[in-house]
């Protein structure tokens, strides 16, 4: 996978004040951190964060860090800085207009395994929908673990073959070369079920069946 570069502030006023300043320049307050690493408070512009994660969730951001001492103290102007890899761990959105409040930054090693959630995309059309059957998720991401370069951006389940009453399983999907699915094999991922008119139905008839027996207890005589 190419990855992404991505220029990143380095910042030193944090808290709720200075964040609303930034969001309203078109910037986005967040923090990189990274094992090895102290967290570092950090803005991005808003515009470029949302071309790099065009690229999808996990995609590979260059990071170039502006303002800070890349090469430590004391250290020789000039000096070539040394790269910087991350990965995008969670966006913050307001609950309400959606709108980006903050980002983390997860600073990796490229040669270094890393855990991280996998979308699940459907191919093809389950062969009960032509018998009204519905397709139902438990589950649309998986977590894998990779190194950042081979971790897919999605991960594709045959649906085409479900009949209604059928399920897909987390063994049904195939990982590339050096990815593995950590979840356990039979979680359930998908199922089709019967037409709701169908399942409403029999809601109506287990309701109108017979009254339910009391355990523990008796009924009182009239």
């Amino acid at each position: 996978m190419d990855t992404i570069k991505l220029t990143v502030h380095e910042r030193e006023e944090t808290g709720d004040g200075p964040a609303r300043r930034l969001r309203a320049r078109g910037m986005v307050p967040g923090v990189t951190y990274g094992k090895g690493k102290d967290p570092m408070a950090i803005s991005v512009a808003l515009d470029d964060l949302k071309a790099a994660m065009a690229h999808g969730h996990n995609v590979i951001l260059e990071l170039d860090v502006v303002g800070a001492a890349e090469d430590g103290k004391g250290g020789a102007k000039g000096r070539a800085k040394a790269p910087r890899y991350a990965v995008v761990k969670q966006i913050q959105l307001h609950p309400i207009k959606r709108r980006v409040l903050h980002v983390d930054l997860h600073e990796v090693d490229l040669g270094l395994e890393i855990e991280a959630p996998v979308i699940i995309e459907a191919v093809g059309t389950p062969a009960g929908v032509a018998d009204g059957g519905i397709i139902e998720w438990e589950r649309r991401e998986v977590t894998v673990k990779a190194r950042p370069a081979d971790i897919p951006p999605v991960l594709e389940l045959d649906v085409s073959r479900l009949h209604i009453g059928q399920h897909l399983s987390v063994a049904a999907l195939s990982a590339p070369a050096g990815v593995t699915i950590l979840e356990e094999p039979d979680a359930v991922l998908v199922a089709l079920v019967p037409p709701r008119v169908e399942r409403a139905a029999a809601g109506e008839e287990a309701e109108e069946g017979p009254e339910p027996e009391v355990v523990g207890g008796s009924k009182s005589e009239e």
